[in-house]
């Protein structure tokens, strides 16, 4: 199929107006122009057209690309196009396009009935059906040349939609789109989202095309409704860059959250999404909340050292690298106290990453961390060379599956380091409470889990608020592991696409500062400095009592005022 020949083709032939009914020619709107576009440089690189599609609801994809099977068909023998919708009647919807466009063919194609088209060639006729995802499961016995899967993100089964691709020809001019809105992290919509992030990773082969409302001409209402916009953040960000949203469409961003979304912010993102990210985030069951990670992002920042740690005259330095797995936005600095947070690896190539980070207890900033495939040997010693680094930091390792332990034997026998975490008990004993014989690292169970996801919650709570101090954390692949982390059965968190090393070991930083605090020290810069190190920024904020307060008091503040009007399940109110 000649891409270019097929719209010109469409833009002869009658489609009906989504809006009000009314016929006109088949003419592409913004966001149909942009996905045939990018299928257009698929077929001149690759030959074929492999596309997956996060979109806002009703932007046309749906239409383009059934509108655009009839001419697939028309083009060559023997093909069979297949489109498949999670329900019978969106199925049956949808086939409305290609039937009314074969109809309006000033020549007759063949057979046209209800479910399917049958185009007439000498060859060997060409088909084009629909399905839907319950009646196809596993694409067993298929051949198809073109499938059209429709709101991919609703299908059914352990499998969904990925056990059709395998039912489609890897040959020239072939046709594979995978289309949906959002519909979260987990659940039905769990295989969409991984397969969208592992298409926007470059793993599968699948172009990923995003399709924005704020793209729609269609997403307009008259401007006088929103005279008085930006009222609210969402709307003060909507209008700001990258996405200079105007009152009009401000306006029908009013109507519709009201109208269709019960004013539910969340819903309205799911549905019409300005961003991948808002998209899943607010259409999943996200662990941390929209404010949580707008604050994240507001701090990221490149780091100040890219590099490893070497022992040079006997002291731990930090080294220049570009192929370096420590990243270092602020270098130690006397009289602060810093703790490190590490997740053990076994490794192995393609394994699990080890991590550690390291906050700085003082100011509430995360100043390192190392991510990288070693054993736990390697780890132990980073582990050593960062301790000592950062003036003999509290280091806590997680102890559970055992290679921890054998971190914290070569810590405590070989290198002799004298600073390693006590855990304090099921009872999560308060500061200030000497120090057990129970086992020195982090024991991970339900319980723990949730511990640590809560206090790191609250640490960001605490930034959020910014007069109470809090965690400050400069590292995006930081922020992405938050932005994939879930809350799944049982309050217990976890990241379901790639990683959780570095947030587990930030975590675990994070709380260790909160059980054993450092002494009162100076609070918080903004964020690190990476182009001059001014002494200003570094000075203490002091407050009305002149007794500058630490990250890990500020924390213990807050959460005993929690704890007092009676802790909430969740930090959704703080």
């Amino acid at each position: 199929m000649n891409l270019e020949r097929a719209i010109q083709l469409l833009d002869k032939l009658p489609i009906k107006n989504r809006e009000n009914g009314t016929i006109h020619n088949f003419t592409l709107f913004p966001n149909q122009r942009v996905f045939c576009d990018k299928i257009g440089k698929q077929i001149s690189d690759i030959g074929m057209v492999r596309a997956i599609v996060l979109k806002a609801r009703r932007v046309g994809i749906s239409s383009v690309t059934d509108g655009l099977f009839v001419p697939h068909c028309l083009s060559r023998p023997q093909a069979h196009a297949k489109i498949v919708a999670h329900r019978a009647d969106t199925a049956e919807g949808l086939f409305r396009v290609p039937r009314d466009l074969a109809k309006a063919m000033p020549f007759s194609v063949g057979e046209i009935m209800t479910r399917k088209i049958v185009f007439h060639h000498p060859a060997g006729n060409s088909l084009l059906d629909i399905a839907t995802a319950g009646s196809v499961s596993g694409g067993r016995g298929l051949t198809l040349s073109a499938l059209h899967l429709s709101e991919a993100a609703q299908f059914p089964g352990d499998d969904s939609f990925l056990s059709l691709l395998p039912a489609v020809q890897n040959g020239p001019n072939s046709v594979v789109v995978i289309e949906s809105t959002a519909n979260g992290r987990v659940g039905l919509g769990k295989p969409f989202y991984e397969f969208w992030n592992s298409s926007v990773e470059g793993k599968t082969g699948y172009i990923p095309i995003f399709c924005s409302w704020l793209d729609d001409p269609g997403c307009v209402r008259s401007p006088e409704e929103a005279r008085d916009a930006p009222k609210t953040d969402i709307e003060r960000s909507l209008m700001a860059k990258p996405f200079y949203a105007n009152k009009a469409q401000i306006a029908w961003f009013r109507h519709t959250l009201e109208s269709q979304c019960q004013g539910f912010v969340p819903k309205f993102f799911q549905e019409y999404p300005h961003t991948p990210e808002v998209a899943f985030t607010s259409s999943g069951d996200p662990a941390f909340t929209e404010d949580e990670i707008a604050y994240v992002r507001e701090t990221a920042c490149e780091p100040l050292i890219l590099g490893h740690l070497e022992l040079k005259d006997g002291k731990p330095t930090v080294v220049h690298s570009r192929r370096g797995a420590l990243l270092v936005w602020e270098l130690p600095v006397n009289n602060h106290k810093y703790y490190i947070g590490a997740d053990a690896a076994s490794g192995v190539e393609d394994g699990d990453f080890a991590a550690y980070a390291v906050l700085d207890g003082t100011t509430g900033h995360m100043v390192a961390r190392f991510a990288e495939r070693v054993h736990p040997e390697a780890l132990a010693r980073e582990l050593w060379m960062a301790g000592i680094l950062f003036n003999k930091a509290l280091i806590n390792v997680e102890l559970t599956g055992g290679l921890g332990r054998v971190i914290q034997r070569i810590l405590r026998d070989d290198y002799h380091y004298p600073e390693l975490y006590g855990w304090k008990g099921k009872d999560d004993r308060p500061a200030g409470t000497p120090r057990t014989h129970a086992p020195r690292g982090w024991e991970t169970s339900s319980y723990s889990r949730r511990i640590l996801i809560d206090n790191f919650r609250l640490s960001l709570r605490a930034g959020i608020k910014d007069d109470l101090g809090g965690v400050e954390v400069y590292d995006r692949s930081l922020i992405d592991q938050m932005d994939r982390c879930t809350m799944a059965e049982g309050m217990n968190w976890e990241v379901e696409k790639g990683h959780d090393d570095i947030l587990f070991a930030c975590m675990l930083a994070v709380t260790t500062c909160i059980q054993y605090p450092p002494p009162h020290v100076g609070v918080r810069s903004r964020r690190p400095d990476t182009e001059a190190d001014d002494p200003k920024s570094r000075m203490p904020i002091i407050v009305k009592n002149e007794l500058p307060i630490s990250l890990g008091d500020h924390l213990r503040q807050l959460e005993r005022t929690m704890k007092r009007a009676g802790r909430p399940e969740s930090l959704e109110g703080i």
